[in-house]
């Protein structure tokens, strides 16, 4: 075979080959279908065996939500499961099938390395040929032979390379969102945001969360379950001024209205105005437990007039406030 011929060859290797490398990169399965297989490879934390892309479960719902949030933000494979797996217990990785575009850039390597070995190898060995009669090849030309064998092989390595490269960054090179955001949690059921925050709770940015489950328990009348959280809230030494008076003035409404402990409530709507003394809620609600629980009508409507002076209340509350003061003011009985 002439050196022409086996150029010719050699090209049309190295073509074939980045053709096939290339298709792999431009077939990368879709956002719905990559959001599919990482669902499949995360157990349900409360199902018997399933991934999280079979179960109805509320949890699985959720998780599978997150996975698409994050798809579409650009967070990586190793990213999304790694938040999955730290953000809700239970969660383990299934096994996953050993197949797909990964395989091929994990043998593609390897492929090159023997097949540009195996190029230096021939034309080191295979001598010139004239009229079919075998003679010795000069030291220089099997030099420059193993020279264009050897840029060939790094050739190759790097179209495996850009390839491997490219499909990362299909996959997805976002640097992800590391927690879930308060902002996203409308969509979050709360047996979520419980295995969240139980697998975060030494995590000072949880206290968002928290508060945002406690509030959605409180406003359901369930003060047993909203109390934990909002007393994690009030002992945490990193919760802002903000997190600290919302979760007192929740314990303080609940000490009220679900145990009738006047004393108590007045105490932690106290406290609250202590960090701010502005807070129109805690103004408010103290205010309501001085009329209705310490018998104290008179000071109840000084504290409502002096809310009703200030400025930053909606209409409604201010409609609100200005009939409790009307009544306090006319002697009638707290409703």
């Amino acid at each position: 075979m002439s050196e022409r011929s086996r150029n010719i060859i050699i090209a049309v290797v190295m073509a074939a080959m980045a053709t096939v490398i290339l298709g792999l990169v431009l077939t990368t399965p879709a956002p719905e279908d990559r959001v599919a297989r990482l669902g499949a490879s995360i157990r349900c934390p409360v199902c018997q065996g399933e991934s999280i892309v079979d179960s109805p479960a509320a949890m699985a719902r959720d998780m599978m939500s997150l996975i698409e949030e994050r798809v579409a933000a650009g967070a990586t494979d190793t990213e999304i499961i790694d938040e999955l797996l730290s953000s809700y217990s239970g969660a383990v990785l299934l096994d996953p099938p050993v197949a797909g575009p990964t395989i091929v850039l994990w043998v593609a390597p390897v492929v090159a390395l023997a097949a540009g070995l195996g190029v230096i190898y021939w034309w080191r060995r295979r001598p010139e040929t004239a009229d079919q009669d075998v003679v010795e090849v000069a030291p220089t030309v099997r030099g420059r032979r193993a020279i264009a064998a050897l840029v060939l092989t790094v050739t190759i390595a790097g179209v495996v390379v850009a390839a491997a490269s490219l499909l990362q960054e299909r996959e997805g090179g976002g640097d992800g969102v590391a927690a879930m955001d308060v902002e996203d949690l409308d969509q979050v059921s709360n047996e979520t945001m419980e295995a969240v925050i139980a697998a975060n709770t030494a995590d000072p940015s949880i206290n968002g969360m928290r508060l945002a489950l406690a509030e959605r328990y409180f406003e359901a009348g369930d003060y047993r379950a909203a109390f934990p959280h909002y007393l994690s809230v009030a002992e945490s030494p990193v919760a802002s001024e903000v997190e600290m008076v919302a979760a007192l003035v929740g314990l303080g409404w609940m000490a009220w209205d679900g145990n009738g402990e006047a004393t108590t409530a007045i105490g932690l709507f106290d406290q609250a105005l202590a960090i701010d003394a502005d807070s129109v809620t805690a103004r408010y609600l103290k205010g309501r437990v001085l009329w209705c629980g310490a018998g104290s009508p008179e000071s109840a409507a000084d504290l409502l007039a002096e809310v009703l002076a200030g400025d930053g209340l909606t209409p409604e509350s201010r409609a609100l406030i200005q009939q409790d003061l009307e009544a306090l003011q006319n002697g009638e009985s707290c409703a």
